[in-house]
């Protein structure tokens, strides 16, 4: 035999060898009970299959039965481990390839990963025709969480928003505007009205989708035409970490989830998909009862995957405003004419302390909002648009107007978004004890950093009482929802300032509980002027309606009715006259023209030091008189958390 045929029979030897010892390793991928057993309990199988632990047993989160592999892989996550071991057995063992719609490597890529890394295997690559194109397009080099601010006319944004950013690999060629973003949101029916709407959401009876979008089209829709200022928070990422959540997001993409409002939503799901970047994250912890967006940024910042070099991206408005709030007198009036007059530029008579330059691009601007925003059509903007621009070329000098500055404290450092307070106080001579809790917000002599300076919104406040006259502990008061937006007119903006409050509870210690309670929904609607951060007033036409034993003007008969129903007028005023020190007085005065008629007057002083970011003082007094004058007062501790 001439050497070169040992040689060969050598080659084609060692070829059987490696082919039987490949076909073995893949017969035999699946690894005994006691390991399966132990790899279903881990935290990243459960991060990957969204599992989790509730009184009633163990479930997935997702609700799609196409997601799990097993009949039971909503609830058993052993038997779904079990399963995609089998799964990818048959894909290794399969020639020809399987289908890519069938093969784990190509349909569950994240799981595979955890897999290969977990037990070590080397499990061979394939080509995937579907997922390698959505991942040339995705071409993600690293990822970023942004928060849109709250925007409080719309019951579903009044919290702020999150959604991530993929950035390119190479940022110079593809910048942040054309990256992608993945966003998580409910599927919402368009004939839904508030009430259905608000319903739906609480009880997660909207599906919930992740989908992929161009960046700019979120810009667009949040800072542009909702005028909502934008936080960009780059991730601390490894690459393998980063490669892991995209794979999860390309198991994820339109896979049904139930959403609900204020646990499993955007946020939340966000969170729980950047969980897979690492094995030891489960970032959705603790978050069993609500997952508002500015706390979950805390959970990215507790776990050290942000940093302090946020961004700020000022709004559409927020730039506008700025400008106003940069011009004189002179200016404005200038560019009012400009805008409102449709003034030839070149026929505009400028007073000697107008800056032309400053004029022509605070007027292109403000026609440019009217036009987005207010119903001025395009052909009544773009020809005065032209003219701006042209005239503003012929300007050599600049106009020293410059970008509004990004506010000193990010939303993720603000105070705590839940709250627990214990007070001591009297009312009508009684001495009592309160206990009181909410889950959210923040309060108008809350510190301001981190949120809106002009908006205030409380939850589900339940205030327990202990006094010296029952010598028990009884509900005292439910605060069901407040909400306030008390936004400040400016020479560019003709603003409205609002409030809604419903609320449950009692009015008088002396008298028995079910003699002593009412329901109470109101509202104002009016202006408001100053600063939040200084000196705010507010005045408003207030509507109220009550029910209960102590409804309306309580007559000392037996002819009363249990509702009453009226208006009036409601003002107040917010001062900030220290720095973490705020106070205020609130009134108001309501007519009630049916059901119990009369009148009630209510007024009520506040002082409140937030001497830190999560603990504050608060002396409270209230005055309310219908037939009877009653009067409280109270100092309490309150800690946010």
């Amino acid at each position: 035999m001439s050497s070169s045929q040992r040689y060969t029979q050598a080659f084609l030897f060692i070829l059987l060898i490696i082919s039987l010892f490949s076909t073995g390793y893949a017969a035999n991928l699946t690894p005994d009970q006691d390991t399966l057993k132990k790899l279903s309990k881990t935290n990243a199988w459960w991060r990957l299959v969204h599992y989790k632990q509730h009184t009633y047993g163990v479930r997935s989160q997702v609700d799609q039965d196409e997601f799990f592999l097993h009949p039971q892989g909503y609830k058993n996550p052993l038997a779904e481990l079990t399963a995609t071991f089998k799964q990818l057995e048959t894909a290794l063992n399969s020639n020809p390839l399987l289908d890519q719609n069938t093969d784990l490597r190509c349909t569950y890529p994240a799981r595979v990963d955890w897999l290969a890394r977990t037990l070590n295997l080397d499990i061979p690559t394939r080509s995937c025709a579907g997922l390698d194109k959505w991942l040339g397009q995705v071409d993600a080099g690293s990822m970023s969480m942004i928060f849109p601010s709250a925007y409080m006319n719309n019951a579903s944004s009044m919290f702020g928003h999150s959604f991530l950013r993929l950035e390119g690999t190479d940022r110079t060629r593809k910048p942040d505007l054309v990256a992608h973003a993945i966003n998580f949101a409910a599927e919402v029916n368009e004939t839904d009205g508030g009430v259905a709407y608000a319903f739906k959401g609480m009880f997660g009876l909207y599906p919930g989708y992740f989908s992929l979008q161009p960046y700019y089209e979120k810009v667009d829709e949040y800072s542009n035409l909702e005028n909502r200022d934008m936080w960009e928070y780059p991730l601390n990422m490894s690459d393998q970490g980063l490669k892991r959540v995209i794979w999860h997001m390309w198991e994820l993409e339109r896979v049904r989830f139930d959403y609900w409002f204020f646990d499993e939503n955007c946020s939340y799901q966000l969170l729980a998909l950047v969980s897979v970047a690492e094995d030891h994250l489960n970032l959705t912890a603790g978050f069993d009862l609500k997952a508002l967006p500015a706390d979950t940024i805390r959970a990215l910042d507790k776990a050290s995957l942000i940093g302090d070099e946020a961004k700020y991206r000022p709004s559409f408005a927020t730039k506008l405003l700025s400008m106003s709030e940069q011009a004189n007198p002179a200016e404005l009036t200038a560019a009012k004419q400009l805008v409102f007059e449709y003034l030839e530029p070149e026929t505009l008579e400028l007073d000697a302390k107008a800056n032309p330059a400053k004029v022509y691009e605070l007027a292109y601007e403000w026609l440019n909002f009217r036009y987005r925003h207010q119903g001025v059509t395009r052909d009544e903007a773009a020809d005065q648009l032209h003219k701006l621009l042209v005239a503003r070329s012929k300007i050599n000098h600049k106009s020293g107007l410059t970008a509004p500055m990004a506010p000193s404290v990010p939303p993720h450092k603000g105070h705590e978004t839940a709250q627990f307070a214990l007070s001591l106080g009297q009312h009508e001579q009684v001495n009592y004890l309160q206990l009181s809790a909410k889950p959210a917000y923040h309060g108008r002599y809350d510190s301001l950093d981190g949120y809106l300076p002009n908006a205030e919104i409380n939850l589900l406040e339940l205030k327990l009482r202990f006094d010296e006259e029952s010598k028990e502990i009884t509900p005292w008061h439910l605060n069901i929802l407040e909400v306030g937006n008390y936004l400040q007119s400016s020479a560019i903006f003709s603003l409205a300032a609002w409030r809604v409050k419903a609320e449950l509870g009692r009015t008088n210690p002396f008298a028995s509980s079910k003699d002593d309670w009412l329901g109470r929904l109101g509202g104002g609607y009016g202006r408001a002027w100053g600063s939040s951060e200084n000196l705010m007033g507010f005045l408003m036409l207030a509507a109220e309606l009550e029910a209960g034993p102590a409804a309306g003007h309580v007559k000392p008969n037996k002819s009363n009715q249990d509702w009453a129903v009226g208006g009036g007028i409601s003002g107040g005023l917010v001062w900030e006259p220290f720095t973490n020190w705020r106070t205020g007085l609130d009134a108001s005065w309501i007519g009630f023209a049916a059901g119990n008629k009369g009148a009630l007057l209510k007024t009520e002083a506040t002082l409140q030091w937030n001497y830190q970011t999560n603990q504050s003082l608060r002396l409270q007094g209230k005055w309310e008189e219908r037939r009877d004058s009653n009067g409280q007062i109270d100092l309490a501790w309150l800690k946010f958390f």
